[in-house]
């Protein structure tokens, strides 16, 4: 399953911004825009950029650039509010990886695939909050300094995975984009198995039925996912996801849930409709069953005020499109205005 560069097609006449480096908590990190900022700067949002697999910090450095130099030009920008944007490795990536094989997929040798993608970018969405704690004293130390009063994050593919789990799990971050990416690591790896014929997963009949809790995926896998994964955190049983709308008594006991991971969140979710290494199938039933919950008119959970935007680019594949680009820069420059982001399209549309 060699991954081919998501952001490979990436518009290189895109004007950089500053870039500097700080090594916080250990981590080599990028902060960029910082030098773009204007003195009127009174807080700070910061965009948390998490790259694909098999890639590195560096390769976000488009995005951060896309996003900035949009805020900075926009004639309605508030300019006491500035915009920076950080990108580091993921663990295991650039100058961060210590085994090349955990990288790899099943049908590249590897027999932890399963244990060694989920850790890893679970690893990166701790190091996220990790980050959150320290920036601000490394960046902004001075007495008259802004503060970072707002966090966002973005991510792609693998990174895309890991934004899933900063926005269940980290109340600092308030908005997300996540491309190409699945908050359902259970969907996700069963349909993996079946297309790489796995032995674990074609040696039964029906084949499949016992996969979870084969040594592909362990039983502990399952337990570790009921803490982190955006699915299992609701649902923890791997049964299939219950069809919207949930019973009174359901709701009952999902509302609670809801409400403690994803009240008032603004979320953007872009997916290829052709994509085949994170097919939106894998994705949709959790995202149905978001929608059903958070619908603006009809949502049964609609007083949790978070908004949910599934936007599926037909003819796209496993790629950080132009069109996810233009969407992702409108995203956060509506966030930052005080918005839901791309405005009028809450909810889910095929472009």
């Amino acid at each position: 399953m060699a991954t081919t560069n998501p952001l490979a097609d990436t518009n290189t006449s895109i004007q950089p911004v500053s870039s500097k480096a700080f090594c916080i908590a250990g981590i080599n990190t990028d902060v960029f825009g910082f030098d773009e900022l204007s003195p009127a700067s009174k807080s700070i949002s910061c965009l948390w950029l998490l790259h694909p697999r098999l890639q590195t910090k560096e390769i976000m450095a488009s995005v951060a650039a896309s996003c900035i130099n949009d805020w900075n030009q926009r004639p309605s920008s508030d300019r006491t509010v500035g915009l920076i944007a950080v990108a580091f490795d993921q663990r295991n990536h650039g100058g961060r990886k210590v085994h090349d094989l955990a990288n790899q997929a099943w049908r590249e040798g590897n027999a932890t695939h399963a244990q060694d993608m989920f850790s890893i970018y679970h690893g990166t969405a701790l190091d996220t909050s990790l980050l959150i704690d320290h920036l601000g004293s490394y960046i902004f130390h001075g007495p008259e300094d802004p503060s970072i009063t707002q966090h966002i994050v973005m991510g792609i593919s693998l990174g895309g995975h890991s934004a899933w789990q900063v926005l269940f799990n980290e109340p600092r971050v308030t908005a997300g984009i996540v491309i190409i990416g699945c908050p359902d690591y259970i969907n996700l790896m069963t349909d993996r198995a079946r297309l790489s014929k796995l032995p674990d997963y074609t040696s039964t009949t029906p084949p499949g039925s016992t996969f979870l809790g084969s040594s592909s995926f362990p039983r502990t896998l399952l337990t570790t996912l009921q803490k982190s994964d955006p699915r299992s955190i609701i649902f923890p049983s791997p049964l299939p996801i219950p069809s919207n709308p949930p019973s009174p008594s359901q709701q009952a006991h999902l509302g609670p849930i809801l409400t403690q991971h994803l009240a008032h969140k603004s979320i953007l979710v872009c997916s290829g409709g052709v994509d085949k290494l994170v097919p939106y199938k894998c994705s949709q039933p959790f995202l149905d069953f978001l929608k059903g919950a958070t619908d603006r008119e009809r949502g049964w959970w609609r007083e949790g005020g978070c908004k949910l935007d599934d936007r599926v680019y037909e003819g796209v594949g496993h790629v950080f499109s132009e069109g996810m680009r233009r969407d992702t820069v409108e995203f956060v420059g509506g966030v930052l205005e005080g918005g839901a982001g791309v405005q009028g399209k809450e909810g889910g549309s095929r472009l």
